[in-house]
């Protein structure tokens, strides 16, 4: 509901503009009182009362984040449709994580592919160079160990023998434990292939891969998200009918939860919104008919109630309803949306 006090303190602000109505209607300009005129003794089987004139229904659209207006596709008294984009904020900085996400997210898919492809090298080949043939290697070792020992035992009777000296001795000794040391890691490696070693490297590519996806799926996420961001910079028309802009100065910057425009359904016609002391309220009733005087076209328009609001507004010492009228006369082009007036209704 438009705030009464705004209507009469807007009034009462054009001095020039109420005089000019108050003479269409017939009411000197002095005797207003808080945005409602009084009734002369001459005008007592009317009734006069503040309003504005607006759309069936209407939606107030409010940013979201605190921003810069960038650019503006439409102005108050404009007919708009539904996803029409009324006006748009400076979304540099969702603009500058979209692009960071982006990148991370074409730097893990090079990353996931190269990992795809050891992955497969390693269900061809699972096992690093020092685990292959390992079978062949065990045996090679189990060879020269054997002869490695052979050796190291003759050369232990030939030294006995004084045949050889001690330093060849102590060579053949050296070899022996070394093709010894050799065969024992030989087995040992031979063991861990038995127990499953090239299915755990399998395993761990496979896993390492995973886990590379899931991160690519979570960026992939917050992509769409940031993405689905935007709307919260641009004002969208929920359905079709008129607008009335507050913020459509570009380079301005709004706060967050700034009022930026207001869309007014009007598919079922023009409605007049008017507020009335509380003492006439006893003879406005459904269906009652009267006029509507626009300041902005200076012209009357024929309404008829279809609600009178119980609820009461008080401004200074006044309490006043809200009536809503039904406009019956074709709008035309010059009557600003949200524009003020004075209506006239009729008794006896």
């Amino acid at each position: 509901m438009k705030n009464l006090a705004g209507i009469t303190a807007g009034c009462a602000a054009g001095i020039a503009l109420t005089t000019a109505v108050f003479q269409a209607v017939g009411v000197p300009a002095q005797l207003m009182w808080s945005g409602v005129p009084f009734r002369t003794a001459r005008e007592k089987k009317v009734l006069r009362g503040w309003g504005y004139i607006r759309g069936r229904s209407a939606t107030t659209l409010r940013n979201k984040y605190g921003s810069f207006v960038t650019k503006v596709h439409f102005y108050s008294g404009r007919r708009v449709k539904k996803g029409d984009c009324i006006l748009e904020y400076d979304d540099f900085d969702l603009r500058r994580k979209i692009v960071s996400v982006e990148n991370s997210i074409a730097n893990l898919k090079g990353e996931l592919t190269a990992r795809e492809t050891r992955l497969q090298l390693t269900k061809l080949d699972p096992l690093p160079s020092d685990y292959r043939n390992i079978n062949w290697k065990t045996r090679r070792a189990k060879e020269l160990l054997d002869r490695t020992e052979n050796e190291w035992r003759t050369y232990e009777r030939l030294y006995k023998s004084k045949i050889v000296s001690e330093l060849d001795l102590r060579g053949k000794k050296q070899a022996y434990q070394d093709a010894r040391a050799a065969y024992q890691i030989a087995v040992s490696d031979n063991e861990r292939v038995k127990s499953g070693l090239s299915r755990l490297y399998v395993r761990n590519a496979e896993e390492e891969t995973a886990l590379l996806k899931t991160k690519l799926a979570g960026l992939e996420k917050e992509l769409a998200l940031l993405n689905e961001e935007k709307k919260y910079y641009r004002i969208v028309t929920p359905y079709d009918g008129v607008i009335k802009t507050y913020s459509d100065t570009v380079h301005a910057w709004n706060n967050a939860g700034t009022a930026a425009a207001c869309i007014h359904k009007i598919d079922r016609g023009w409605y007049v919104y008017a507020y009335f002391e509380e003492k006439d309220m006893i003879h406005l009733v459904d269906g009652m008919k009267g006029r509507f005087f626009s300041s902005d076209s200076g012209q009357w328009y024929d309404i008829k109630i279809f609600e009178v609001d119980k609820g009461r507004s008080t401004v200074g010492d006044g309490i006043y309803h809200l009536v809503k009228f039904k406009v019956l006369s074709s709008v035309e082009k010059g009557v600003r949306l949200e524009g003020n007036g004075v209506v006239e209704i009729p008794l006896g």
